[in-house]
């Protein structure tokens, strides 16, 4: 859950701080350095989702700031302060649940279709602000990755319809050309749509029915497939969540659905899954 609180309190935090610096002198020293300390301490205690949020915040302040070179040099040091905080945190979660993609691989992986093609230089070149986003949210880059390419081919770009990169009906967005800020919040307003649906799914879950339970660093067959129902077109049968449009979420994956030419969102996570193994 986002600390609004905490991100509110390190927004106010560093609005006073940049208020009070504005007439120090360009080399830091005793209360200055004090005062500046005490803003990193404060920054590291934010959650993933605070340190994102306070280092998009801090970037667009530079803009604001570049042309006087103390606040530049101030905000631009918090801001690679919050950055490397948050990296690190990334980079640990990755570390740790590299072995779990290579066992879900290793179990689904064998079946996809070979018939199929996947635009995989297309949809990573994004990627490290996908997952910087994704990682913030708790919520897996993979699966992030695999609906932008169902909905959109991972196209960078305001499609037609004007719902956006992940086709979400109740968002308008225009359409042409895509800006960098515009694109983010297409990623951030996906996946906090993803994560109302899945919260309204769980309220009513019951034994028959389990909770879905997605997390950056955890998923399982069960709660991929019935997200992806969820997202498109579902109906509850069979112990999960069903799509009632099969091939939105297997096309390109085992015997039936061997001859698409264009691979669902499950054969499209494991195909960025087996991607990030090898890359990251």
């Amino acid at each position: 859950m986002k600390n609004k609180i905490q991100i509110l309190v390190l927004y106010l935090v560093a609005i006073i701080w940049f208020v009070w610096i504005s007439n120090a002198s360009y080399t830091l020293s005793g209360d200055e350095l004090k005062q500046f300390n005490s803003q990193k301490a404060t920054i590291s205690k934010a959650s993933n989702y605070g340190l994102w949020s306070y280092y998009t915040q801090l970037w667009k302040w530079y803009d604001l700031l570049k042309n006087d070179e103390r606040l530049a040099t101030i905000s631009s040091g918090l801001r690679d302060y919050t950055y490397s905080l948050f990296d690190s945190k990334k980079k640990l979660a990755k570390q740790q649940y590299v072995w779990e993609k290579s066992k879900f691989l290793d179990e689904y992986e064998w079946d996809i279709s070979i018939n199929s093609e996947f635009p995989m230089d297309n949809c990573v070149w994004r990627y490290n602000t996908l997952d910087n986003i994704s990682f913030a949210n708790d919520f897996p880059t993979a699966l992030t990755i695999a609906v932008w390419y169902k909905e959109s081919n991972c196209g960078y770009y305001l499609p037609a319809n004007g719902d956006g990169p992940f086709q979400i009906v109740s968002k308008n967005y225009g359409n042409g050309e895509i800006t960098e800020e515009i694109f983010k919040q297409t990623v951030q307003d996906f996946i906090d749509f993803s994560k109302s649906k899945i919260d309204s799914y769980n309220k009513k879950a019951d034994e028959d029915f389990p909770e879905i339970k997605i997390s950056y660093t955890w998923f399982d067959y069960t709660g991929v497939v019935s997200f992806a129902a969820l997202y498109n077109w579902w109906t509850r049968t069979g112990g999960m969540v069903q799509p009632n449009a099969p091939k939105y979420v297997f096309d390109g994956y085992g015997e039936n659905y061997s001859n698409a030419k264009k691979y669902g969102l499950f054969p499209a996570l494991l195909k960025v899954l087996d991607w990030e193994v090898d890359n990251i």
